[in-house]
C-alpha cells in the first residue's frame, strides 16, 4: 500500500473553501414540501414507526428514521426532520467523497474535481433537499469506505470504518454491497498483520450495529412476525414487479441505458461523462493503475444490482448510490486527456457551471413551490367540510394519510371503485376531471430529474364524476391538456342529477387519415341526441337533456369509421382510433 502524500496548506484551504461553497449551495435545494410517495411513508414513520403498516416500507430504514426522530423530538415537524438529515448528508457529501478518492489513490486535483462534479450532479443536488435517505446514506458510506481503505494500515480507522459501514447499512441495506470491497481489503491487510483483535472488534462492531438496527426495527413494529412477513411481501414485489423477471419491464439493454448512461434526462452531458470515465478505465487497465479499477469494484456491484432489480422509473434516485464512479472517473479521464492539473480543473469546472445553470430551474421549483399532492390535499383540508368523505387516488395515499389524519378518506386505484350514486364528497385524483381545480408545477429541469409522476393533481366534486367504460383507451396528456381516444363505439356512465342535465363535448375527428368524414351518433339513455355529419376536425356540442334521478345515465358514442396509426404511418401504435374526446362535462343545467 502506497502511503498518501499529506495535503499542503494550500490544498487544505482549497478543500475547506470548496466544502463551504457546496454546503451553502445545498440550501438552494431545500424543498418547500414533501412530494413523493416514499417521503409520505417516511414522515408517517417519524410520527409512528410500524414497518408492517408501511410506516415506512420494509426493511424500515431504521437509523434514518431514528435520526429524524431526534430532530422531531427537538421540535421540528416530521418532514422537516427527515429533510434535516438529508441536508446534513448533502453538506458532507463533498468532503466524504474527496476523502474516499484520496484513500483510493487519486491525485488531489482529480479528487477535488470528481467529488465536486458528483455533488453538483442534478439528482444529487435535488434529492439532497428532500426527505429521502439516499444522499445522507451515501455521505456515510463514502466516509466508511474511506476509513476502511485507510484501515489497511491503521487499526483504529479499520474499526471505525467497520462501525460506520454498519451505520450505513442501518440506513439502507444495499450500502453493505458498496462497502464490501474496502471491508475485505482492510480485513485481509489486518489478517496479514496478525491483528486478530482488530479484526474481531471490527466485525463485531459492524455486525452489532446492523443487528441492533433491524432487530430494533422489528421490535418497534407491531410484531416481529408481521415485520418478517412485510419484508417477504416487499421482496416478492421487487422481484416480480421492479426486477428483470417482470416481462413488462423494459428490456435489459434499454434499462442499461437508463441506469448507466442517462439516469437523468440530460443525455448529452451524461454520455460525455461516461465517455471520459471509459477513457480513465481504459488507461487504468493498460497501465495497471489501481484507483479507477478499485472504484469500479466498489460501486460496480450495486450499479449492476440496480440495473437488474430496481424500478427503472426511479433510476435518477437509485443512481445516486453509484454515480460517484462516473464523476471521479470522468474527472480522471479529463486528466488523462489534458494532462495538466490546471487544464483539468478548468475543464471540469466548466462542466460543473453548465450543470449548475441547467439545474437551477429545478431547484427553483422545489424550493419555492408546494408540490401538487400536498397543495391539493392542503386545499381540501382547508376548504372541504369535515363531514364529507375525501376520495384519494392511492398513488398519493401516503401523503394524504399523513396530511389528512383526522378526515374520512377512501382510497381507490380506479374510478370504477367509486360509487356514482353515493352522497357528495371530494375527489383528489391524478386524472383530470372536467372543471377540476388543478394543482401543478412546471415540467422544466425538475421533470428531468425527479420521478415523473404527480406533476398535476386534480380536485373536484364527486357529483360530477364521469366514468369511462367500454371502448375507451387510457387518458393521455402533455401536462397542459388531456384527452381520450375511443374506438368505433364507447360508453360513459354519468351520475344522476335532480333536474335537467347539461352535457358538453369537444370532439376531434381524424378526418385527415380517413377516406370520408365519418358519421357520429350520440345517444343518452338509449335516445339519439344527434347525428353529426361534418367535415370539420374539431366539433363542439352542448345538449340540455332529461336526466335520470336515481340511477346512472348511459352515454353511448358511435362513429362509422376508425384508423390505425400502424397502418397509416408505420407507427408502433396498433390501436383502432375512432374519435378523440378533448373535453367532456356533465352536471345540472343552470
Amino acid at each position: 500500500m502506497r502511503p498518501l502524500t499529506p495535503l499542503t496548506s494550500a490544498q487544505i484551504r482549497t478543500v475547506v473553501a470548496v466544502s463551504l461553497l457546496i454546503a451553502l449551495s445545498r440550501l438552494l435545494a431545500v424543498a418547500r414540501s414533501m412530494f413523493d410517495w416514499d417521503e409520505g411513508l417516511f414522515a408517517l414513520a417519524v410520527r409512528e414507526y410500524d414497518v408492517p403498516s408501511y410506516q415506512p416500507h420494509p426493511p424500515g430504514y431504521p437509523l434514518f428514521i431514528a435520526a429524524a426522530k431526534l430532530f422531531h423530538h427537538a421540535g421540528l415537524a416530521e418532514f422537516r426532520s427527515l429533510q434535516a438529515i438529508a441536508l446534513l448528508g448533502a453538506i458532507l457529501i463533498f468532503p466524504a467523497l474527496f476523502a474516499l478518492a484520496r484513500e483510493a489513490g487519486f491525485d488531489f486535483t482529480t479528487a477535488v474535481c470528481g467529488a465536486a462534479l458528483f455533488a453538483f450532479l442534478p439528482n444529487v443536488w435535488v434529492y439532497g433537499g428532500t426527505g429521502f435517505s439516499d444522499v445522507p446514506a451515501m455521505a456515510v458510506v463514502f466516509t466508511a469506505c474511506a476509513l476502511l481503505l485507510r484501515g489497511r494500515g491503521d487499526r483504529r480507522a479499520f474499526i471505525a470504518g467497520a462501525a460506520l459501514l454498519g451505520v450505513a447499512a442501518g440506513i439502507r441495506p444495499p450500502n453493505l454491497l458498496i462497502g464490501a470491497l474496502p471491508a475485505l481489503m482492510a480485513t485481509w491487510s489486518q489478517i496479514q498483520a496478525r491483528a486478530w483483535r482488530s479484526v474481531v472488534a471490527a466485525i463485531l462492531a459492524g455486525a452489532a450495529i446492523v443487528a441492533a438496527s433491524y432487530g430494533g426495527a422489528a421490535l418497534a413494529s407491531s410484531s416481529t412476525e408481521a415485520y418478517v412477513e412485510a419484508i417477504q411481501i416487499q421482496s416478492k414485489y421487487v422481484r416480480d414487479v421492479d426486477s428483470w423477471r417482470n416481462p413488462h419491464r423494459a428490456p435489459l439493454h434499454d434499462a442499461a441505458k437508463e441506469f448507466f448512461l442517462w439516469p437523468m434526462f440530460r443525455r448529452g452531458p451524461m454520455v460525455a461523462m461516461a465517455v471520459f470515465a471509459l477513457v480513465s478505465l481504459f488507461i487504468a487497465i493498460r497501465r495497471r493503475w489501481l484507483p479507477p479499477l478499485l472504484l469500479l469494484g466498489i460501486f460496480g456491484p450495486f450499479a449492476i444490482l440496480a440495473w437488474l432489480n430496481l424500478d427503472i422509473h426511479t433510476a435518477a434516485r437509485y443512481a445516486i448510490s453509484y454515480m460517484a464512479l462516473h464523476a471521479l472517473l470522468a474527472a480522471d479521464g479529463v486528466r488523462v486527456i489534458l494532462r495538466r492539473p490546471l487544464f483539468q480543473a478548468a475543464a471540469v469546472s466548466a462542466g460543473i457551471v453548465a450543470t449548475i445553470l441547467w439545474t437551477l430551474p429545478a431547484l427553483q421549483v422545489q424550493r419555492t413551490m408546494t408540490m401538487p399532492p400536498v397543495a391539493a390535499i392542503d386545499w381540501v383540508a382547508a376548504n372541504a367540510s369535515t363531514s364529507e368523505p375525501v376520495y384519494v387516488h392511492s398513488g398519493i395515499g401516503p401523503q394524504a394519510t399523513f396530511l389528512l389524519s383526522n378526515r374520512q378518506k377512501v382510497f381507490f386505484d380506479d374510478r370504477h371503485e367509486i360509487s356514482l350514486l353515493g352522497g357528495g364528497g371530494w375527489l383528489v385524483d391524478v386524472e383530470r376531471s372536467e372543471g377540476a381545480r388543478v394543482f401543478s408545477i412546471p415540467r422544466n429541469a425538475f421533470w428531468n430529474v425527479i420521478r415523473r409522476r404527480n406533476f398535476e393533481i386534480y380536485v373536484s366534486r364527486t357529483e360530477g364524476l364521469i366514468r369511462f367504460g367500454d371502448g375507451w383507451y387510457d387518458q393521455e396528456g402533455d401536462g397542459e391538456q388531456v384527452w381520450r381516444w375511443m374506438g368505433r363505439e364507447a360508453h360513459v356512465a354519468l351520475p344522476p342529477v335532480t333536474s335537467k342535465g347539461r352535457l358538453a363535448m369537444t370532439i376531434y375527428v381524424p378526418i385527415d387519415t380517413l377516406a370520408v368524414p365519418p358519421v357520429v351518433a350520440i345517444y343518452l339513455n338509449g335516445v339519439l341526441l344527434e347525428t353529426i355529419e361534418e367535415s370539420e376536425a374539431y366539433i363542439e356540442r352542448t345538449w340540455l337533456v332529461d336526466s335520470r334521478t336515481e340511477e346512472l345515465n348511459e352515454l353511448r358514442i358511435v362513429t362509422s369509421d376508425s384508423v390505425s396509426p400502424a397502418r397509416v404511418s408505420g407507427s408502433q401504435d396498433t390501436r383502432e382510433l375512432g374519435l378523440r374526446i378533448n373535453a367532456l362535462s356533465w352536471g345540472p343545467a343552470k
